[in-house]
């Protein structure tokens, strides 16, 4: 390739920093080398608790990879699900109706309390210390002082099998069933809601809701529903992995949940962008069915298989940017941009480019506004506001993009017959471009676009 080919097609694609020193993916470890791991609960980023099939409760560090406890806390077996809405408080539920609380620093012998006359629970939540609520394999749900459990009386909710609960608040929780139904209740009052069903009849096996508002629930089919549970209305299910059976899911946030399947991989998403292309699910555990999640982060998620073993991942897709610059030795520079903001950065409402000495912007504010092109998702064409000072450009947005396609044509761009002839000539062989993106709250994210000729 000659010099003059080179320079024409300056170019390198790079990864655009996150504004958080994300987690390493970690290789699975053995936490519970003689149980199956069922359920999980991470109050904190540095605390987990996982509940075996064996009654026993696993307490480690994610982060440290270090099992702090291990203990038998139901010597009738069968845990099936476990809340800790404290790293100093963890109730499990079991297969044969019972509820255990335990510290699980330091857990003792604590004894299991029947609260659901001997009936299979599959699912617990706990939105306080002193608050629980349980559902079972019959349908109904029992709501409890994990503490101070005395003899609750449970209530039927549904004719169907209840797979799931979650509860945002200590007046609102919601259910799933096994015929892809939700039913939302108040646990502190009687009464007889009513299932409505939201995926076409297919069983519903986990469920999060980050807020009062919003719930997101899965199948075993490879698709999440998420609905408003106040008025679920008419309701979608969205493929997000093809014939994927998910096992669990956690929603950190209204904007990011991330679910687990039985072939050890995990599947991060945003559950409002319905029409968004499918998300690649990625394998942490090697093929082994993964049973539960958590995520006390955004950034920061566990999940516990079928084996034992824990891992520990950062399910935020990286926030991704490309640059391109073109034409330098010919004198008719065009430099594109494009970025893809991962899940955990806040959407772009500024971008600010600056050029190295040699190029320049040119032109007016409304020349720039009008040669200028920046393009959102699906191609669509985005308002802007420009402004250029020295060899600085700086775009505010009309409305905040999580992509953005940047086309700064020549008509925009000057270059000086001195730097075109060194390009040219090969004694320059690096250009380097400042970029920053600034999201919502002023957080900046900035790379350096080093361009090699």
């Amino acid at each position: 390739m000659t010099l003059r080919a080179a320079a024409a097609a300056i170019a390198l694609a790079c990864v655009l920093g996150l504004a958080h020193a994300g987690l390493a993916r970690s290789d699975p470890i053995t936490i519970d080398p003689e149980g199956s791991l069922s359920a999980l609960a991470c109050p904190s980023v540095t605390a987990c608790t996982g509940v075996d099939l064996s009654g026993q409760e696993v307490t480690f560090d994610p982060l440290s990879r270090r099992a702090l406890t291990h203990a038998t806390v139901d010597a009738a077996g069968g845990l099936d699900a476990v809340a800790c809405p404290t790293r100093a408080q963890c109730t499990a539920v079991d297969g044969n109706g019972q509820e255990v609380v335990f510290d699980p620093k330091l857990p003792g012998t604590p004894q299991p309390v029947d609260i659901d006359d001997a009936n299979q629970l599959t699912g617990v939540a706990c939105p306080s210390a002193g608050q629980c609520t349980a559902v079972d394999a019959d349908g109904q749900e029992v709501t409890f002082d994990p503490a101070a459990p005395g003899t609750p009386t449970p209530v039927t909710l549904d004719i169907e099998p209840l797979a799931a609960v979650d509860c945002p608040s200590v007046s609102r929780c919601t259910a799933v069933d096994a015929t892809g139904g939700e039913v939302s209740f108040d646990p502190n009052l009687a009464g007889t809601p009513t299932p409505v069903t939201i995926d076409n009849n297919d069983a519903l096996s986990a469920i999060s809701c980050p807020s009062a508002r919003q719930c997101t629930a899965i199948d075993n089919d490879g698709l999440d529903v998420t609905f408003d549970p106040t008025d679920p209305g008419a309701v979608t299910p969205v493929t997000v992995s093809a014939g994927d059976a998910f096992s669990s899911l956690a929603c950190p946030s209204a904007r990011q949940c991330t679910a687990v399947d039985d072939d050890g991989r995990e599947l991060t998403f945003d559950p409002r962008l319905v029409t968004a292309p499918a998300p690649v699910p990625v394998a942490v555990d090697g093929g082994v069915a993964l049973s539960a999640v958590a995520c006390p982060s955004a950034v920061q998620c566990t999940a516990v298989d079928e084996d034992g073993r824990e891992v520990t991942f950062d399910p935020s897709p990286a926030t991704q940017s490309q640059g391109r610059l073109t034409g330098v030795a010919a004198r008719r520079p065009k430099l594109e941009l494009s970025f893809v903001m991962g899940s955990s950065a806040p959407p772009i409402e500024t971008i600010t480019v600056s050029l190295p000495q040699g190029l320049a912007f040119s032109g007016s504010r409304k020349a720039l506004e009008h040669t200028i092109v920046i393009r959102g998702a699906g191609a669509k064409k985005l308002r802007f506001a420009a402004g250029t000072r020295a060899r600085t450009l700086r775009v505010r947005l009309a409305a905040a993009t999580t992509q953005a396609q940047v086309t700064i044509p020549s008509a925009a761009i000057s270059v000086t017959r001195s730097l075109a002839a060194r390009v040219r000539e090969g004694t320059v062989k690096t250009l380097t471009v400042l970029v920053s993106a600034t999201g919502a709250g002023h957080q900046k994210i900035e790379l350096r676009l080093k361009l090699r000729v």
